[in-house]
């Protein structure tokens, strides 16, 4: 994914992305919302958005939650399998 992106691991890692067909590409807190698009329960994150400082709010907020979430992939190996014979 990271180089059909032309993004490092590291950088996928940072915050969600979101990849549509036309090639447009979404990260963060601007990811959700063009999700939230396409969900009709989600729209009021959509409404939201559009409101004079929600986007900043909602970027903000992300920023906030992501900083603080563990990611136990990078932190970790995944081991190795060996077959039994």
């Amino acid at each position: 994914m990271g180089a059909l992106l032309g993004m490092s691991r590291e950088e996928l890692l940072r915050e969600i992305r979101l990849l549509l067909s036309d090639g447009r590409q979404f990260g963060g807190a601007d990811a959700a919302v063009a999700l939230a698009r396409e969900i009709w329960w989600a729209r009021p994150l959509v409404w939201f958005s559009k409101i004079p400082g929600g986007m900043g709010a909602l970027r903000s907020w992300y920023r906030s939650i992501a900083m603080h979430r563990s990611c136990v992939a990078v932190s970790c190996t995944v081991p190795e399998v060996t077959k039994r014979v």
